[in-house]
């Protein structure tokens, strides 16, 4: 009996393992922001001053932050992003009581002064002159381009999206916040927050949607996006870059009316 006992406390563990290593394997590493201006080298130029980066060349006015690319789609009359299923981006930067000094001293929208969270960071809120509402946070353990914030009437139904889908870890951002976390070799981390409130969808406001990277062929992703009742707005398609690899690209209808993209980058090493 006890060897019995003993066998199916093994397979069982076997399971949990396998289980675990399926979850991990699951999780998809996080790529990209695109956002909604009516002049792209201006955008990539106001980022670049205020939040530093580096330029890709892969195409015009591109800037990436570790691994994740923000990038900038034309359009004139997008909606500020306050309210929408993909709130707000958030910064961290070195000394954040300097940098608003300079933002002042800029003419830059000052939505919320610096404020501290007792045992979290100091965080204040701006806005890009294009209506993207940002978060600016000192978080010495993740400098530049920091978390996404969004937003929906079910705070936990979207963490519960994410994670299905997407994977990811669930966890708290300095032991206080919920939040999901992606992490994976070769990318930088990114932080996924949600607050609570009605959403109106993504696409059309200033943080038009963001974006996963597909580690193997973008069409064997989305099917299997698809098996977990993911909606595919956007089949599968190649975008040549002007001056980088063709990307294969592909979107979808996230929680709450995010509009998310999932690429992939052929010829690129994990987080390039």
């Amino acid at each position: 009996m006890r060897r019995w006992l003993s066998a199916a406390a093994c397979a069982a563990l076997g399971v949990l393992v396998l289980a675990a290593s399926a979850q991990a394997q699951a999780t998809f590493p996080y790529d990209h922001v695109h956002i909604n201006v009516p002049d792209t080298a201006a955008a990539a130029n106001w980022y670049e001053k205020h939040f530093g980066g580096t330029r890709i060349t892969e195409a015009p006015d591109r800037l990436r932050y570790g691994s994740t690319r923000v990038m900038f789609l034309k359009l004139a009359n997008a909606q500020p992003s306050a309210g929408s299923a993909i709130d707000h981006i958030g910064f961290s930067v070195k000394d954040i009581d300097a940098t608003f000094r300079d933002f002042a001293a800029e003419g830059v929208k000052v939505v919320t002064p610096v404020r501290d969270l007792p045992g979290i960071f100091k965080i204040g809120f701006i806005e890009d002159p294009w209506g993207t509402r940002i978060e600016v946070v000192q978080d010495p353990e993740l400098l530049g381009l920091h978390h996404i914030h969004m937003r929906g009437p079910d705070t936990e139904a979207v963490f519960t999206w994410l994670l299905a889908k997407f994977g990811g870890e669930r966890t708290k951002l300095k032991g206080q916040l919920d939040a999901v976390r992606y992490r994976a070799a070769g990318f930088s981390d990114m932080w996924i927050l949600v607050q609570r409130g009605e959403a109106t969808p993504s696409e059309g406001h200033a943080i038009d949607h963001i974006g996963w990277r597909s580690t193997g062929p973008i069409a064997d992703t989305i099917n299997g996006l698809r098996a977990k009742s993911v909606q595919v707005t956007t089949e599968p398609r190649p975008l040549p870059l002007p001056n980088g690899p063709t990307i294969n690209f592909s979107y979808v209808a996230g929680p709450a009316g995010a509009k998310i993209e999932i690429v992939e980058r052929p010829g690129l090493k994990p987080g390039e």
